[in-house]
């Protein structure tokens, strides 16, 4: 826990310090950037990021680049997600939206500058490996944001209401959107390590488990909690027929997928431990970090029953 603290700390500050910035900046625009980045979740994804690049070779300056960079690509998506267009949602993080206190176009706008930045910061992190890594990375950046991955799962997202509204399409969404957050997160310093065909096949894995985690974690929480409990906008997938597993499996089958996920990350990071000669220990460390928020309440569990 302690450590998991100092991450958080040293990596709040660090998202502070290499926010987008100009010499004069319009008000509102400066307002939303600020925002964005004095505000941070738990950034779990951030934290593997920083804690993977620093154990695969990366000194801490390049390290934390790397983390901000993948924490700036999520918290931009999120901005996005909450705008009328998509999600329409009040709050996130416990504080009104960026788009209801500076406007939609505002909003977008500093989306698009954390994208910019973090596109920057990727680049400075990994500017003096060999070439074939930053080669490498620039296809993960690509393959995860781009329409196939992020961009692509959003407009699934989008028109949802016009699919057949079934768990198996719910999972593919998710393994577009939310998986391709943790192949970014997992994949991108894990080319520093050059792994090999076995140990990629295993974090791939990985990625998909974990995601699948994440997203159906998110869904029972969107149906079971309140805004209150959550610090943003739930009930949302129900109204927008937006995908949402619990909605589309119900909530014993969405808590059992849960439980299976659980038991093939496991799976898939034994296969690490047993290949990677100890280079991905840091991932059996981060499995137990995500525990707490992959744990629904029980209160709100009690009431749906």
């Amino acid at each position: 826990m302690a450590a998991s603290v100092y991450l958080h700390t040293r990596l709040a500050s660090a998202l502070v310090r290499y926010a987008p910035r100009g010499a004069a900046l319009e008000p509102h625009l400066h307002a939303s950037l600020a925002q964005m980045a004095a505000n941070p979740g738990k950034l779990l994804r951030a934290q593997l990021v920083l804690v993977a690049a620093e154990h695969h070779g990366l000194t801490g300056p390049a390290a934390e680049k790397l983390a901000c960079a993948v924490e700036y690509y999520h918290a931009a998506s999120l901005v996005i997600d909450d705008l009328p267009c998509m999600d329409d949602a009040v709050t996130r993080r416990g504080q009104v939206c960026v788009h209801r206190q500076h406007g939609e176009a505002t909003a977008i706008l500093a989306a698009l500058g954390y994208i910019n930045r973090a596109y920057a910061l990727a680049g400075e992190a990994l500017q003096r490996q060999p070439q074939r890594v930053r080669r490498e990375a620039t296809a993960i950046l690509e393959q995860t944001l781009g329409a196939a991955g992020l961009v692509g799962g959003q407009a699934w997202d989008l028109g949802f209401g016009e699919t057949d509204r079934s768990a198996r399409t719910v999972g593919r969404i998710a393994a577009a959107k939310t998986g391709a957050l943790f192949q970014l997160a997992i994949l991108l310093p894990a080319t520093l390590a050059r792994p090999a065909a076995g140990e990629r096949r295993a974090l791939k894995a990985l990625c998909v488990y974990w995601g699948l985690q994440f997203q159906i974690a998110d869904d029972l929480r969107d149906v079971l909690c309140t805004s209150v409990q959550e610090g943003k906008t739930t009930g949302r997938d129900r109204l927008l027929a937006r995908p949402n597993f619990a909605l589309a499996a119900g909530v014993d089958a969405a808590r059992a997928r849960l439980e299976r996920l659980a038991r093939q990350s496991a799976r898939a990071l034994d296969t690490l431990a047993a290949d990677g000669a100890g280079r991905w220990s840091y991932l059996q460390a981060f499995h137990a970090a995500i525990s707490p928020a992959l744990t629904i309440p029980a209160d709100a569990i009690s009431a749906a029953a």
